[in-house]
């Protein structure tokens, strides 16, 4: 397959990106002169289905150059731009002459004294990330990928209209009628129950009910069904992103998906299950390769994989108290994905893969728990919090973390009512319901701290303090290594705090308050603290950095 990409640097520069086969080539002309309207006729040039006929064009100050291996082609084209030039030659002419143009741009350029920017390929990474002193199981870091930054042809607007046509050549089981654009459902539901992988699935409706849903699920026909339509989305997807350049064939012949911070994958959502039980199809998803940081060049080599027999460990802590954050940190020292108790999707689709798949896969490096604070233990009676605290799920071993409870609850505030970076309006931090919200949470934090550490052993903890971490950063990563008994590796500790900051931050700076706590939810947060503090000399665990919180000593000057 022949593609051609024009990417226009503002007025500065016009990158032409032409890919024949396997090979990849990138044409960089400086273009002060350059307008939208020439790049955008640029764009939409048209090859034929076969690829028979290749047509490059490059805008360079007052020229627009076409290349083309077909005279007929030119009579195709429109420009704005009177003066152009064509050159018609075989496909090696062209790749030939694009590699003589490139020479000559760069020879112009120096002697200009004009910086050159150019997209290079890092080299392979040595095995210089942290390890498992008792088990290696990957010989070295990836090298740095650079993919197509276009967007798909093929839309997810695009994958639906397919998939709805697939739809409708299939029977579906009574009772389960798939909403089409054309009809009306015979029963309106707020939320009804979706099937299938990626977000989009199948919504069942009608009056069946839940009862008949469950037990559709239980019918093997049917269950083949749903996979099959969920294997046919997925292939489509993994089509968008072999066009996209984010699939790459490795030597051995093996594919691999390249994701960065900046252009993710979507993950599927249907694998948080044994893998025993996964097909070949959804286990490709287990080569996904994430470069955190791949806009410096001395960091964007470190990737981040999934691993095979890595201890299960918890990341326990309560809401809204950085784990989102110290997760993208120890993905970043370690190279390895973290995990969760938890399917959250906004986390996937931000390259958080750990997210999707079991717990308990020896995949994943420590894993996210915030135990009977949020789901069905927020709702039991005290006596029976302790049995959703997940402690067995990860071994009753973990890192702890633990962050200023004035800041926590109110983060946990605007994570109810703004998401993971959306903030809760102003007047939901005032009257009887903030007073109420204010006394729960102050409790349950509490609470979900002492339950850990009265039930482990002091070896099988760490408890490491938000505030120490944003002050002291190497030093609190370094113990979070020597704790998950991995080496370390300077070169990962000096581009993770180099790059502290993940994508899950609120800009706080829109807040309209600076301290929504009245004196009496003051004290009340303030007794939890103590309680807290005393438990963790009880347990010879470093105490709270009450000095470094903000509001604990604001009722004193009021």
């Amino acid at each position: 397959r022949t593609c051609v990409c024009v990417c226009v640097c503002g007025s500065a520069c016009v990158y032409v990106c032409v890919c024949v086969g396997h090979l990849f080539l990138c044409l960089e002309l400086p273009g002060p002169s350059v307008q939208a309207a020439d790049i955008r006729r640029c764009v939409y040039i048209q090859c034929d289905s076969c690829c028979s006929v290749i047509s490059i064009a490059c805008a360079y100050r007052d020229h627009v150059i076409c290349l083309t291996n077909d005279d007929a082609a030119s009579s195709k084209m429109t420009f704005v731009k009177k003066n152009i030039s064509f050159v018609s030659c075989s496909l090696s002419k062209i790749l030939f002459g694009l590699l003589v143009c490139s020479a000559l741009v760069l020879a112009i350029r120096h002697f200009l004294h004009q910086p050159t920017a150019t997209a290079t390929t890092a080299e392979a990474a040595d095995n210089s990330h942290g390890r498992r002193s008792l088990k290696e199981d990957v010989e070295g870091e990836p090298p740095f990928v650079e993919v197509a930054r276009a967007e798909p042809r093929i839309g997810f607007s695009t994958l639906d209209k397919l998939l709805a046509e697939q739809r409708k050549l299939r029977n579906h089981s009574p009772g389960f009628p798939i909403k089409q654009k054309s009809a009306e459902p015979l029963i309106k539901e707020e939320n009804p129950p979706i099937v299938g992988g990626l977000s989009g699935g199948i919504h069942l409706r009608g009056s069946a009910g839940l009862s008949n849903i469950k037990a559709s699920l239980k019918d093997p026909s049917f269950v083949k069904k749903i996979r099959d339509l969920e294997d046919k989305r997925q292939d489509l997807y993994v089509s968008i992103l072999k066009k996209r350049g984010q699939i790459v064939k490795d030597a051995d012949g093996s594919e691999t998906i390249v994701s960065y911070a900046q252009v993710p994958v979507r993950f599927p959502n249907n694998l948080k299950r044994s893998i025993s039980d996964w097909s070949d199809r959804e286990k490709f998803w287990l080569n996904i390769t994430h470069f955190p940081w791949p806009l410096d060049p001395s960091c964007q080599r470190y990737s981040v994989n999934f691993g095979h027999d890595l201890p299960v460990v918890g990341l326990a802590s309560y809401p809204s108290s950085g784990n989102t954050w110290v997760r993208y940190l120890i993905e970043g020292i370690t190279g390895y994905y973290t995990g969760s108790m938890y399917n959250d999707l906004s986390l996937r689709k931000t390259g958080f893969y750990g997210e999707g798949i079991p717990a308990d896969s020896g995949m994943v490096l420590t894993v996210k728990t915030h135990g009977f604070t949020t789901e069905a233990g927020s709702h039991v009676p005290r006596e029976e919090q302790h049995k959703y605290n997940h402690q067995e799920e990860v071994n009753n071993t973990a890192i702890i973390l633990i962050r200023n409870p004035f800041d926590a609850i109110l983060g946990h505030r605007h994570l109810d009512q703004g998401g993971h970076i959306g903030l809760a309006r102003p007047e939901q931090f005032q009257g009887e319901g903030w007073d109420e919200f204010v006394r729960i949470k102050a409790s349950t934090w509490v609470n979900f701290y002492s339950d850990w550490l009265d039930s482990t052993k002091p070896n099988q903890t760490l408890v490491i303090h938000y505030e120490n971490i944003k002050i002291n950063m190497r030093h609190s990563l370094r113990r979070i290594l020597d704790f998950l008994n991995l080496e370390e590796d300077e070169g990962r500790l000096r581009c993770a705090v180099s790059h502290p900051t993940g994508l899950f931050k609120r800009d706080h700076k829109k807040t309209t308050f600076d301290n929504p706590f009245t004196p009496a939810q003051t004290e009340i947060i303030r007794i939890s603290i103590n309680k807290l503090n005393n438990k963790l000399k009880e347990h010879r665990k470093e105490t709270l950095p009450t000095h470094l919180y903000k509001h604990f000593d604001s009722i004193r000057t009021r």
